[in-house]
């Protein structure tokens, strides 16, 4: 691990042992929370990559249906969610599909937030 990778490492451990959101604990000690996210997301491929594992993707059709207006068929919606640490989710989905816009809404719901 390089002196900066290491550098940010430890000040993850301490942001995690200080009990404070990563964005609290950067705001207070002054520092870049890109940084700390980075530092995060290195340890995860880490230990991914360290035992071979990978995270299921799952992809769902989804189809938006609103009561009462008729939507011309093979329409295509664009969407974006924008994530609390700046990372910004862009897709595009066949709009006569609500089930995988249910699952993908659902889905963004269930990321954990920090303020």
């Amino acid at each position: 691990m390089g002196n900066k990778a290491g550098k940010w490492e430890q000040q993850l451990k301490a942001a995690e042992a200080s009990g404070l959101t990563l964005v609290a604990y950067a705001v207070q000690h002054r520092i870049d929370v890109r940084r700390l996210y980075e530092a995060r997301r290195a340890r995860v491929q880490t230990a991914a990559s360290s035992t071979g594992k990978r995270h299921p993707v799952a992809f769902a059709r989804v189809k938006v249906v609103t009561p009462g207006t008729p939507k011309p068929t093979g329409a295509t919606l664009a969407m974006q969610a924008r994530l609390g640490n700046g990372v910004v989710l862009s897709w595009s989905h066949d709009g006569d599909n609500t089930q995988v816009l249910g699952t993908v809404l659902h889905s963004l719901a269930a990321l954990p937030c920090f303020i």
